[in-house]
């Protein structure tokens, strides 16, 4: 009784296995491709410490009959070959991982017309094995009255819904929040990314408006396990990472460790109770302190609105205080890292 009772526990057990399983290594190097990127840079880059590469970019829309469609991106035969060619340099889907980014600054939002299920098998078609899980980059667009200045309440519910799917199949699931669309210093909650920070002034005329509030909150709160990391974009335009370097002239270091240590030890609570949608959630605090990567843009192998060189300096005061540091670092992106020497400052802080 008891032979037969385990033999039929290992056959549910063998049927609830994913049918596809990645890992992650414990401390990141994330870099990006830019538009539909495909070419050796990619090689430098995870030759110099790179562990993820994150394809740049496709959509989630409708074909013509309505159904769910995965499209864009970059060439997939020069991705496959870029690939096959890290392999036979012995960086082989057991050291790397390759992401599929969805959206992008100007990109449209998902089609909501179809489910989260439909497009994960959507997702599985367009993949077929190709990449390890997706990326989330949706944001906003230049034009302020533009609708993808607004993420609808469906937009938000097909991103956690997608995600968890993802994740319950073994693929890996990231997001590259600006730094706006989840703030560790605020607790407001808008859907709107084209609002300002009425808190910084930077004497400017009219004012930047494409922020958010805690946007992407959302999606991380109803489904808090379905993301591996969260790609911090301080590089955002008018950041608080730039208005305080810049315009209080705060040093670099000593800045991003006090960023460091509030995204550690201060919880991301988030107030969705004014919202017409979700006010049912109230008060959310979300657990982030395992996922978080911090990110910057090349500037030429520099690293900006903090240097890679004091990105690293940060890290390792962080490591010395003895109370926990960040799962890593990103960067935007591949194409403005000209000599490839980004990945190779940032992996020395490790």
């Amino acid at each position: 009784m008891c032979l037969v009772s385990l033999s039929k526990l290992l056959l549910l057990l063998t049927a609830l296995k994913p049918s596809f399983q990645s890992t992650l290594p414990d401390k990141l190097v994330v870099a990006y491709q830019s538009w539909s990127e495909c070419d050796d840079k990619v090689i430098s880059a995870v030759q110099n410490g790179v562990n993820i590469v994150i394809w740049f970019a496709a959509n989630l829309e409708s074909s013509e009959d309505g159904s769910a469609l995965m499209a864009g991106g970059p060439n997939r035969t020069c991705v496959e070959e870029k690939i096959g060619d890290l392999a036979q340099l012995g960086y082989g889907r057991d050291k790397v991982t390759h992401l599929i980014s969805v959206g992008g600054w100007d990109a449209s939002h998902p089609d909501t017309s179809n489910s989260a299920q439909e497009y994960f098998d959507a997702f599985e078609a367009f993949s077929d094995g190709l990449y390890d899980g997706l990326d989330w980059d949706l944001e906003g667009n230049d034009a302020l009255t533009s609708q993808w200045n607004y993420f609808s309440k469906e937009c938000l519910l097909l991103m956690g819904d997608l995600s968890q799917l993802l994740h319950d199949a073994g693929y890996i699931v990231s997001m590259a929040p600006p730094e706006s669309y989840l703030d560790i210093q605020t607790t407001e909650f808008s859907k709107y990314v084209n609002l300002t920070y009425p808190s910084d002034d930077w004497n400017i005329d009219p004012p930047f408006s494409y922020h958010g509030h805690n946007t992407y909150a959302l999606p991380l709160a109803m489904h808090p396990d379905a993301f591996d990391f969260i790609n911090f974009q301080i590089y955002e335009t008018k950041s608080h990472a730039s208005y305080n370097t810049t315009i209080l002239g705060t040093e670099q270091a000593d800045y991003l460790v006090s960023y460091i240590n509030m995204l550690l030890h201060t919880p991301l609570t988030v107030d969705f109770s004014t919202d017409e949608d979700f006010s049912s959630l109230g008060l959310q605090t979300i657990d982030i302190q395992d996922k978080i990567v911090v990110g910057f843009i090349a500037a030429g192998g520099i690293g900006g609105p903090i240097t890679a060189a004091n990105a690293t300096k940060a890290y390792q005061q962080v490591e010395e205080m003895g109370e926990g540091n960040i799962r890593g670092w990103f960067y935007w992106c591949l194409a403005d890292d000209g000599d490839g020497l980004l990945p190779g400052v940032l992996s020395s802080a490790f």
